[in-house]
């Protein structure tokens, strides 16, 4: 899956006219465009198409965008630490909790 931001306004005929680009290439399985965030999300098979390939797609309606790097996100975290949920998950099903 890929995600690409838009560096500006997309209009509903535009997001309309990307979504169906996307889903037209050979290996896209869905392709989404959110107007409101400014995103374009396009799940795919890798062995059929490219991140490249798709991102130029998007360009072609004259949209410049950037893939989102997920992986470098760094958002709010939960102020429970992991083990604490952990030790309570394991002690239901020891005992048998439902």
């Amino acid at each position: 899956m890929a995600v690409f931001a838009l560096k500006q306004e997309i209009s509903s005929a535009d997001s309309l006219v990307i979504a169906q680009k996307l889903s037209s290439k050979k290996g896209v399985t869905a392709s989404t465009v959110n107007r409101v965030a400014k995103t374009v999300s396009v799940t795919f098979h890798e062995d059929e198409t490219s991140e490249i390939a798709l991102k130029q797609m998007v360009e072609s309606s004259n949209f410049q965008a950037q893939k989102i790097d997920f992986a470098s996100f760094t958002g709010p975290q939960c102020p429970v630490p992991s083990e604490y949920i952990d030790f309570f998950v394991n002690a239901k099903k020891a005992l048998c909790f439902r």
